[in-house]
């Protein structure tokens, strides 16, 4: 952009005569040079320069000196060359510029003559500035420059500095070296500029020895030394010659100088190169000493920050271990007490003197604040080691409010307070439910609480961007000094030991922090004596919901009951362990289910116990390892266990009982006062059916039992449905295929019978007939053999040859392989593993039966074996559709099926990783939605040498053949 302009005041007329359209005129020439007349033409009109381009052009016109430097910036800008006045200053000494003076001054002029010339004709030219020769010789010279206005910028500078260098192009001789001394636009007194040039060389010697050469010639012939017309020629000639030597011999003279000082300064260049060289290099070392320094402390310092780091977090994890301590050693009685008082309410009032039940009721409201105060406790704890998740949904606050504010107007009644809720219906908000309803149950307790007359409003309202919920009391208000450390932990607004009001301070301080979390934001005002607004802003949208702080666990999904209402469990009269019943029953019917119970806390044990006892039948343990020996010899229909115990964990004992299969598939339910979501995320991991928090409902409990027993008893149905699908499926096969070789077999009986009982005996057709026989004979016990393998079960492992058992699967599932179906076989592991046979052989099976599917009537099947170290791997691969990856996650879940509805049960795959799990394996699957799946199963593998093969196939037996017409299949 071009500098503004002057006011008309400060300024002279742009046609003032400051300087000459001539000391322009090349800059005018440059540009129509290099962008053309009709850029030129925009360029003036654009940027309103006031004189016309005609004006400008015309050489015997005068301009101001603020209109030059107003062209100049503009010609710069327009060009986007930041050295455009340089440029043009060179075509200050072409035939262009300079017409017919320029072959004058070629001919007859000289550099130093041209230099004095000009800066004598500059004040006809330029009367802003002055030049002054302060020394002068042949080659060489050093001038300044002084101008009464100060430069704006160093356009004009540079012009005339590439005026100056070029006067020397006028001979073909380089530009002058001109360096700048000192510049008046920087701030120097004036500018001044040191000239050097070569002088050009003169070609008058070659005239001059002619007109010599002539003159000897001439003088020759008239003293008769020989022909005049000869002679002058001939003389005249060879003095040419002379004198073009010398010429020649001056010329190289100026080149060897020229080529010499060229040589100089390069070896100065070179010098001054090294010299910068050695410099930098010396800069580098102290560089790289100062950054070895520096990184020296800088590593050093991170070790001092990391040491206080783990430092921090160690002392961030003994208290986040001390806190969950403290919750369990407070919830475990705590739970007790509740469960107790529960019990005790729900009898029968007329049991209880009123007296007695209000003692009660006040025993389990001060139990609940005791909770609270811990949950409160806890919750600050996980925020501040970064543990609290939140569980992001669109919450409503009008509506929210409106069902929380339900149970606090039977306090305000009681205070004789009136509780009000102000507003409408608002736009959504993100967050969690949970945690915000604890933010506003603070608030409007805390206000209630301090409030003893009028009123506590609750005001609703919006703007385009939050949603606002304003909490105002009437009550004595809060101290100015106060209002700073109300949000802080444990801090109270009255400290003095007479306060009417008890806390512990933390309440406003999880408020302050959950809005926080939620990127709100929390004010407070008060008048004193007059009450307090507390007013909570939350965005709406979803651009503040943090992904880090998303809760990443799937929903619980409600559990499908019968028609049973919950009024016909059983309720406790007591929670001691000689408690009795509240059923008529001393105990469980015979056939009732078995529970063992796993609690290190006798009072809470006898009161599962109590519980428990009149709908099952229920063991006892007193630590984890005590339960897993009594779940081994007893094998109880479901496990009911507390977390922290000694001797054995309840997680030990859960992973400890999920390695055997004898109690792998025993429902179990955690009990514990941790309830943070790594534990339970931990919990489930290990196996844990269940997970429940301190306290907990006698009702809840009883419920979650009789659920888990529910889909224990589906699963063991599902399964056998899905032996059955097997076995018919194997069954229907085996028909299949021995009803060809059977017909053969049938059919070959006729022909032999006349054959040998008829009348001839044909040797050749009985022959034939018995060559039939004897390989439908060899088909049906083949096919036998294969089935017989495939249902075989032991109740001991085994040696099992892989190739065998892959083999005798693909055998009963020969019908189902289309024809252009090729099944390949590469088994390259010749060493047995130990396993049940009959339960690999529904695995493979299940996977191959499953590729089938996915193939469909053409394609191929890869079915591998290898060994690796002391693993064998089993490979089966097709060319199918492949998974989508939405699903991949959930294969291996009970009851998930990727077939439409009433293909399948959804248990072939869950069954099959249950059965390699107990053999000690591991199933993976991999998929390319499309391309196709490759299911590898790996499995120990034991030593030959102590392996002795119990019935079935010997591991070094052939393998059988298959029947030929269901598909290709190569070995």
């Amino acid at each position: 952009m071009l500098p503004p302009a002057p006011s008309e005041g400060a300024r002279t007329s742009d046609d003032a005569p400051d300087l000459s359209v001539r000391a322009v005129s090349v800059l005018l020439l440059y540009f129509r040079r290099e962008y053309g007349e009709e850029r030129l033409r925009r360029l003036w009109s654009k940027y309103e320069l006031g004189l016309s381009l005609e004006y400008v052009s015309t050489l015997t016109n005068f301009i101001s000196f603020d209109f030059t430097e107003r062209l100049i910036d503009a010609l710069v800008a327009e060009s986007e060359d930041p050295h455009f006045a340089r440029k043009a200053g060179r075509l200050f000494v072409t035939p262009d510029a300079m017409g017919f003076l320029y072959h004058a001054l070629r001919i007859f002029g000289s550099v130093k003559a041209v230099y004095a010339k000009f800066i004598e004709v500059v004040p006809t030219l330029n009367r802003v500035g002055k030049f002054t020769i302060e020394s002068a010789s042949s080659n060489h010279m050093v001038l300044s420059y002084l101008s009464r206005r100060t430069e704006r910028n160093r356009n004009l500078c540079e012009g005339r500095m590439a005026q100056f260098a070029s006067v020397p192009t006028i001979w073909d001789l380089p530009p002058a070296q001109m360096v700048e001394l000192q510049c008046q636009a920087r701030g120097a007194d004036c500018c001044r500029y040191e000239l050097t040039w070569h002088e050009p060389v003169r070609g008058w010697r070659l005239g001059a020895g002619m007109l010599m050469g002539v003159a000897v010639g001439t003088g020759m012939g008239l003293l008769n030394l020989g022909p005049l017309p000869v002679l002058v020629p001939s003389v005249a000639l060879g003095a040419a010659f002379f004198g073009a030597w010398m010429d020649a011999r001056q010329e190289v003279r100026r080149k060897d100088e020229y080529l010499a000082a060229q040589n100089e300064g390069l070896m100065q260049s070179l010098t001054d190169l090294e010299r910068r060289y050695d410099e930098v290099y010396r800069s580098n070392l102290a560089l790289e000493d100062r950054v070895a320094a520096r990184t020296q402390e800088l590593v050093e310092a991170n070790s001092k920050l990391a040491a206080a780091l783990d430092t921090q977090k160690e002392l961030i994890r003994l208290k986040s271990e001390f806190f969950d301590n403290v919750s369990h050693e407070l919830r475990t009685p705590l739970t007790l007490i509740l469960l107790s008082l529960e019990s005790l309410l729900q009898r029968d009032p007329s049991a209880y003197p009123d007296s007695v039940r209000q003692h009660l009721a006040t025993m389990e409201r001060s139990a609940h604040r005791l909770l609270k105060l811990i949950n409160n406790l806890l919750d600050l704890a996980q925020m501040e080691a970064g543990k609290l998740r939140l569980r992001y949904q669109a919450v409503e606050l009008h509506s929210l409010l409106t069902s929380l504010l339900s149970p606090f107007r039977v306090m305000a009644e009681k205070k004789g307070l009136t509780l009000t809720l102000v507003g409408q219906a608002v736009g959504p908000i993100h967050g969690d439910v949970e945690r915000i309803e604890v933010v506003f149950q603070n608030l409007v307790s805390n206000a209630l609480k301090f409030t003893q007359q009028g009123s506590v409003q609750v005001r609703v309202s919006e703007d385009s961007s939050s949603v606002f919920v304003e909490v105002e009391d009437t009550g004595p208000g809060i101290a100015p000094q106060d209002i700073d450390v109300i949000f802080d932990r444990f801090a109270q607004a009255d400290s003095t030991g007479t306060r009417r009001f008890g806390g512990t301070g933390i309440g406003l301080a999880l408020v302050k922090e959950t809005v926080d979390l939620h990127s709100g934001s929390i004010r407070v005002s008060s008048v004193v004596g007059k009450g307090a607004t507390f007013r909570v802003q939350l965005p709406k949208g979803t651009a503040h919901i943090r992904e880090d702080l998303r809760d990443r666990r799937a929903i619980d999904m409600p559990i499908r009951r019968d028609r049973r209402s919950m009024a016909a469990l059983p309720v406790v009269r007591s929670g001691g362990a000689s408690a009795e019943p509240m059923l008529a029953e001393e105990s469980a019917p015979a056939t009732a289910p078995r529970i063992l119970v796993v609690e290190d806390e006798p009072e809470i044990r006898d009161f599962v116990v109590s519980v428990l006892r009149t709908s099952y039948r229920v063991m006892e343990a007193v630590n984890g390892e005590e339960g897993r020996q009594r779940a081994l010899q007893s094998a109880p229909d479901l496990i009911v266990s507390d977390v922290m115990m000694p001797v054995m964990s309840g997680l030990q004992m859960l992973a400890a009982l999920r390695e055997r299969q004898e109690t792998a598939d025993i429902p179990v339910i955690l009990l514990t006062a941790r309830q943070e979501v790594a534990e339970k995320v931990e919990g489930l991991g290990v196996g844990a059916n269940d997970y429940m928090g301190k306290p907990f409902s006698p009702r809840e409990l009883l419920a979650r039992i009789e659920a888990q027993l529910r889909l224990r008893d589906a699963a063991v149905r599902a399964a056998e449905n899905e032996r059955l699908a097997a076995t018919g499926l194997l069954t229907s096969g085996f028909a299949h295929e021995v009803r060809n070789p059977l017909n053969g077999l049938m059919n070959a009986m006729l022909p032999l019978r006349e054959s040998i009982l008829g009348s001839q005996v044909d040797p050749d057709t009985t022959r034939a007939m018995l060559d039939v026989m004897e390989e439908c004979g060899t088909r049906i016990r083949h096919l036998a053999e294969s089935l017989l393998s495939f249902v075989r079960t032991s109740d001991r492992l085994v040696p099992v040859n892989l190739g065998a058992s892959l083999d005798s699967t693909l055998s009963v599932l020969a019908w189902k392989i289309p024809p252009d179906v090729l099944v390949v076989r590469d088994y390259q592991c010749d060493v047995p593993i130990t396993g049940d046979p009959g339960s690999l052989n529904q695995v493979w099976v299940n996977l191959i039966d499953n590729a089938l599917r996915a193939v469909g009537d053409k394609g191929q099947l890869r079915i591998s074996t290898e060994h690796d170290g002391a693993t064998a791997v089993v490979s089966i691969t097709d060319t199918g559709t492949g998974i989508k990856p939405e699903d991949m996650e959930r294969l291996f879940q009970p009851f998930f099926s990727t077939r439409a509805a009433g293909e399948g049960t959804g248990l072939g795959l869950a069954l099959c990783r249950r059965i390699v799990l107990r053999h000690g394996g591991l199933i993976q699957l991999t998929s390319e939605w499309g391309k196709g799946t490759r299911c590898e199963v790996r499995l120990p593998v034991q030593g030959v040498e102590n392996l002795q093969p119990r019935g079935g196939r010997p591991a070094d037996a052939p393998l059988p053949r298959l029947p030929p017409g269901r598909g290709a299949i190569n070995g």
